[in-house]
């Protein structure tokens, strides 16, 4: 049962710098369970209140804190169409069979096609690989590239974090010869292209409860079948060694974490094991964009989301499509380290373009809204931008406006190509596929909280228009309840390495497994000033006269950031996530402030 969020205010805040109330994210029976769990598993008050906040039962403490791939590995065979899918992948390997990948081209994706290739590389097979263009080709496997791959002796094709709706494409692929085996997590319709296999845990059919998988996720449990068959087949021998699967954890790790799946049961496990694999830097082409990177500490799964993923992305967004996915095949560390410069040199071009972009959907955006912010959805197009950034900018008008957000970018045909990014509790792939059924979009599918459109120009409006109908009551229910869920109150000098040790127990955190938000009542603002890109550092003072460094990211110009500049020499009660902030050798606990909030009455 899930614990219900409580309605008691924390500190009293009803109404914070973000319009925003606190309250404490354990109701009565929330915080009983964590007195529990504190008493039958000798734990500290504050890790067992981050245990029951996260809906952990009593019971499922232990498998929680160490999360392994053994305990938490379900037989593959439970989702459907996964014995017919490692039968079909088994006799190609066994047969020596050439097989095709084709892959999408973000993180999921890149993941995706490096774990099959390098399991049918050490099974003998040198793969074809296909990652598509993103403005040539679109998303998803296309006629011209299936009769590209059937011409050049390809007998079996796999799809990997694609293929669920391309029914024309693979219609096309049986028509020449090939078999299709679909390895896939996007959200399917009742009918399912011409496939030996689909293998997708969101088909309407399939009852494994596995739907929270990446494709990377997906693709490993195939491997763990096939590796099966291959095995009851006695393939293996002393000449071909049988590859050691958790070694490719660290590729399930950040196509999981990059694709903002839900960090809960077998996910959980494929990222704690994926983070030792990679803190060891065997990985030849990851060590290279950790270089790249300058990441020289110990990597997290933040440094995922935020540091490789948007650099292996870079390539599908506006480079070479495939440079995401060559590099994390590659074991030539030369060759990896000329390839993580490339995708570098397009991640920092990318943000360039992006930060041009956004400038003009913000504009076209308040237009829109007008000062009162009205309207449920915000969609914003234009001509002349990049499509490879609309996903990057409908993202930072979602956070902008805590609205679902599409920016789209028309090409000179008047053919507009789009991103879509949804807040919490509004289904924003249902929506865009009950757009495509009606005729209102060309193309178009995704995910709850992410979606991709193709439509016309003129039919912007049209959309637009659609979306605030069928969205308008989710939203209104989302926005009503806009709260910031606090899991603990600290003092600055409690913000130190042993509490940062006792939180991470409880990761990773991300998406489904929330980052605990910790309160630090009553501190004084003694430093507020802007920083970097648009966001705001600041020292805050306890009342025992220890100080806590903090930043708000991205917070210069909006509510957060104008309050803490005025805020400056007074008291606050402010409320984010702890993490390390490491610089110059040096390692420093930091708050990454999300809210504040008046302590002494006013707030300016």
């Amino acid at each position: 049962m899930n614990i219900a969020f409580s309605n008691r205010l924390f500190l009293g805040v009803e109404h914070s710098a973000c319009g925003r109330s606190w309250r404490d994210r354990l109701d009565e029976r929330g915080a009983a369970n964590a007195l529990a769990i504190a008493q039958r598993h000798n734990l500290p008050e504050m890790l067992a209140r981050i245990l029951a906040g996260r809906n952990v039962e009593i019971d499922q403490v232990d498998s929680f804190l160490d999360p392994t791939v053994k305990r938490l590995m379900p037989d593959p065979y439970v989702l459907n169409a996964m014995q017919a899918a490692a039968e079909r992948i088994a006799d190609a390997v066994h047969s020596g069979e050439s097989v095709a990948i084709f892959g999408d081209y973000d993180v999921d994706g890149a993941t995706s096609t490096a774990l099959l290739a390098l399991f049918l590389r050490a099974g003998g097979l040198d793969p074809l690989i296909h990652i598509p263009d993103r403005i040539f080709e679109g998303y998803g496997p296309n006629v011209d590239a299936i009769r590209s791959l059937a011409e050049r002796g390809a007998k079996l094709l796999v799809t990997v974090d694609c293929g669920t709706t391309s029914m024309e494409p693979l219609a096309e692929a049986q028509r020449l010869g090939l078999d299709t085996v679909v390895l896939d997590h996007h959200q399917a319709d009742e009918q399912l292209p011409a496939a030996v296999a689909v293998v997708n845990p969101n088909r309407r059919d399939d009852l494994s409860g596995l739907g929270y998988l990446a494709a990377c996720g997906v693709t490993f449990v195939t491997l763990v079948a096939v590796n099966r068959e291959l095995r009851r087949r006695s393939f293996w021998s002393e000449q071909r060694p049988e590859p050691d699967l958790l070694s490719y954890l660290h590729l399930v790790a950040l196509g999981t974490v990059a694709d903002v799946v839900p960090l809960k049961g077998l996910n959980r496990a494929f990222v704690s094991k994926g983070m030792i694999a990679l803190r060891r830097r065997e990985h030849v082409g990851l060590t290279a964009l950790m270089d790249v990177a300058r990441l020289n500490s110990p990597p997290e799964p933040y440094h995922l989301g935020f540091l490789l993923g948007p650099r292996i992305n870079a390539g599908g967004r506006i480079g070479r499509a495939d440079l995401g996915a060559r590099l994390l095949m590659e074991s030539d560390p030369i060759e990896a380290s000329r390839i993580a410069a490339e995708l570098d040199r397009l991640n920092r071009e990318r943000q360039v373009i992006e930060q041009q972009t956004l400038a003009e959907a913000e504009a076209e955006a308040m237009a829109a809204l007008g000062i009162e912010e009205k309207g449920s959805v915000v969609v914003t197009a234009a001509e002349g931008w990049h499509p490879g950034v609309v996903g990057l900018v409908a993202a930072r008008l979602k956070e902008r406006y805590n609205r679902p957000a599409f920016a789209i970018a028309i090409d000179p045909s008047g053919i507009g190509t789009g991103s879509g990014r949804s807040i919490t509790g509004v289904d924003l792939g249902q929506a865009v596929r009950n757009a495509v059924a009606g005729g209102l979009l060309m193309k178009g599918g995704g995910h709850a909280m992410a979606a991709g459109v193709t439509l016309k120009k003129g039919a912007l409006s049209e959309f637009r228009a659609y979306l605030e109908q069928v969205l308008s009551d989710a939203v209104a229910n989302a926005r009503r309840d806009d709260t910031l869920r606090i899991d603990a109150a600290l003092s600055a000098s409690a913000a130190n390495a042993e509490t940062m040790a006792l939180i991470a127990r409880a990761g990773p955190y991300g998406a489904g497994n929330a980052e605990p938000i910790v309160a630090f009542p009553h501190h004084t603002v003694v430093y507020a000033d802007g920083v970097g890109q648009n966001h705001i550092r600041v020292r805050l003072k306890g009342g025992n006269g220890s100080f806590v460094n903090a930043i708000a990211f991205r917070a210069a110009g909006q509510k957060l950031g104008n309050a803490l500049m005025q805020s400056r020499g007074r008291p606050v009660h402010a409320a984010g996530c702890l993490s390390i902030d490491r610089y110059q050798g040096e390692e420093r606990v930091q708050l990454r402030i999300l809210d504040i909030a008046a302590s002494d009455g006013f707030l300016p």
